[in-house]
């Protein structure tokens, strides 16, 4: 397909810098990085893969020709490359940070707009779950048992024969209010805090990709930071041009923030060892 071959060509710098980086196993004289089953879904959910766009089924069954005997993905230099037509490659904006949203009165319809165009792109939790509590619990007032009385009934069943309680949060009501005949609800800065919280501990593959990007930026400029303050730490040397000194290390750390070197900043080849956004507790084997 025409489109495949042309996100192939957008991607090829980066998956070529990822084929560097990643260790790699020998097999019949030829290179591979090889994958484990659980890795899959570990790197789709990480920020490479364009989730929007790729089902996860069909990300996994694009390994399928890589499957050896030993139950392991092996990907060879030409398969991996060919794997840059499901990355993620547009724009990387800046993660949502709740807590510089205003605290105040919001519209009901207006609060809700925030959470669809920036909460929910930022939680992996599912938008209909997310719909559910902000109709029932936060303009309903209904507490946590009333909204999911189904699923918690079955929680504490299980919670039950295994000698386990649970107890569930108090809410102190809706926090809708009416003025001038139209209603309200009054964000705190605890609601904001509690906001975070939610995308920290659920954030999407978008926002993981989001808050690497920003780290390593964030990271990049403090180097540069420090070399400016410092030049003898950064091992400058006297007679040496500071702009010059620094100058490579600028087209090294900022030219990779595009595919196009003419599209300006536009971060869509952002290099990156992907293996520094994983949070999880169990890290895939390599990439």
């Amino acid at each position: 397909m025409a489109d495949d071959a042309y996100l192939i060509k957008v991607n090829l710098r980066a998956m070529d810098y990822i084929w560097s980086q990643v260790p790699k196993e020998i097999k019949n004289k030829k290179e591979y990085v090889v994958y484990e089953k659980d890795d899959l879904p570990f790197l789709y959910y990480s920020g490479l893969v364009d989730t929007e766009r790729v089902p996860l089924e069909e990300w996994q069954k694009a390994f399928e020709e890589c499957l050896g005997e030993d139950g392991r993905y092996w990907v060879d230099y030409e398969k991996l490359i060919s794997l840059g037509k499901y990355r993620y490659h547009k724009v990387v904006n800046d993660p949502f940070d709740p807590l510089k949203m205003r605290v105040g009165k919001y519209s009901v319809e207006r609060l809700w707009n925030v959470f669809e165009n920036s909460i929910l792109p930022s939680c992996i939790l599912p938008k209909e779950f997310l719909k559910r509590i902000y109709d029932s619990m936060v303009v309903g007032g209904k507490s946590l048992e009333d909204t999911f009385s189904k699923e918690i009934k079955k929680a504490k069943e299980k919670a039950k024969e295994a000698g386990e309680e649970i107890n569930l949060p108090k809410t102190q009501g809706s926090l809708v209010f009416t003025e001038g005949g139209k209603k309200y609800i009054n964000v705190t800065r605890d609601h904001l805090l509690r906001i975070k919280e939610i995308l920290d501990n659920y954030p999407s593959p978008r926002r993981k990709l989001q808050v690497g990007v920003h780290e390593l930026r964030m990271e990049r400029l403090q180097k540069l930071a420090d070399i400016a303050i410092n030049r003898e730490a950064s091992g400058f040397e006297a007679g040496k041009d500071f702009r010059e000194d620094t100058k490579k290390s600028l087209k090294d750390m900022l030219v990779k923030a595009s595919e196009n070197k003419n599209a300006g900043r536009k971060p869509t080849g952002e290099e990156f060892n992907i293996a520094d956004l994983q949070k999880s507790k169990r890290p895939p084997s390599k990439f």
